[in-house]
């Protein structure tokens, strides 16, 4: 039998950049109303990056300040797994950025993109790191500048979609001392239907830059609102559901999601049977931000006292490949 080391998660950070981009804004760019927005995704407004502030740099900050609140130094950090789908270039990697920036000089690193579930899939990874004793200090850091890959003349998905970045750092849980991984998860379920759910369509090998795909903003995302919906309704209730099984309701504290839309959660909280208010959500204030959602949430819910000590947290994600995860924590 395999001796797994308890994980815990030691430390926590977020950025959002200073730019606000409001409802009221939007309705400027689009045919939309702040009203039509908010009642359909729950969202007032999300952040957007300054031009000079990439990816990489967003995610440094967030990562820095995880350390701060693990009290480790940037040195002990082991290795640096960065959810993205927005990395400052298509190689070298947005952690190797993150490793010069921050001064983590004895760390490897990679990148994870799995969309909107990409911090659920690198804190699966980096769970496995600590267990095994590879590792003893993981970072992982999910950041995305979405606003350089929305298409401000599409109503459908500018109104959704914001930039920011979030950071764990996960050690052994004698050191962590909180938030305890019991369990972790991955899926995906891929092709030619899936990908239209959500998707940009060129900039990759299938379909490279030219003149053509740029006049046809085919690096912009596309996305297929219903199936959307439908997909993320049933994939969040079933998530929560299935990881707080072995536990029991009683012993849930909070649910941290991935912040896709609030009407999403609502839905899901009906079928769960389960007051709304259990669920932190932040994303009347920064959208969606893919794979920085989690961590964003996560922080803020512990800096606002919001995650119950010794009660269980549940964090689901869900998004493009289909993809969809979940970490569970006993905070």
């Amino acid at each position: 039998m395999i001796n797994r080391i308890p994980v815990g998660i030691a430390g926590l950070g977020a950025y959002a950049p200073e730019k606000v981009l409001s409802n009221q804004d939007l309705e400027k760019l689009v045919d939309t109303s702040d009203e039509w927005i908010y009642q359909r995704t729950g969202i007032r407004e999300r952040r957007i990056a300054a031009p000079d502030e990439d990816s990489g740099a967003m995610g440094a900050i967030a990562a820095m300040r995880a350390l701060d609140d693990a009290r480790v130094a940037p040195e002990d950090v082991d290795l640096i797994l960065c959810a993205t789908t927005t990395p400052d270039l298509p190689f070298p990697t947005n952690a190797c950025h993150i490793q010069h920036r921050i001064g983590a000089k004895r760390a490897g690193g990679f990148d994870i993109n799995s969309a909107c579930s990409g911090f659920v899939f690198a804190f699966n990874t980096a769970v496995q790191f600590v267990q095994s004793g590879t590792y003893r200090n993981v970072l992982v850091v999910g950041t995305e500048k979405l606003s350089t890959i929305v298409n401000y003349e599409d109503r459908n998905t500018c109104v959704i979609f914001g930039d920011g970045a979030g950071a764990m750092l996960l050690r052994p849980l004698d050191d962590a001392g909180r938030g305890e991984v019991l369990s972790t998860s991955i899926s995906t379920n891929g092709g030619p239907e899936q990908d239209a759910v959500l998707m940009v369509a060129a900039g990759g090998s299938r379909l490279p830059a030219s003149p053509e795909t740029l006049a046809a903003k085919q690096h912009t995302m596309i996305m297929g609102g219903n199936k959307v919906y439908r997909f993320a309704v049933s994939t969040f209730a079933k998530l929560v559901k299935e990881s707080l099984e072995p536990y029991g309701y009683e012993q849930l504290g909070r649910i941290v999601p991935h912040q896709v839309n609030q009407r999403i959660v609502e839905a899901a909280c009906e079928r769960l049977d389960m007051p709304v208010d259990m669920v932190f959500s932040n994303i009347h204030k920064y959208g969606n931000t893919a794979a920085a959602s989690v961590p964003v949430a996560f922080t803020e819910a512990y800096r606002e006292d919001m995650l119950p000590k010794g009660k269980l947290v549940v964090s689901a994600a869900f998004g493009a490949g289909l993809s969809w995860g979940h970490f569970l924590v006993r905070w």
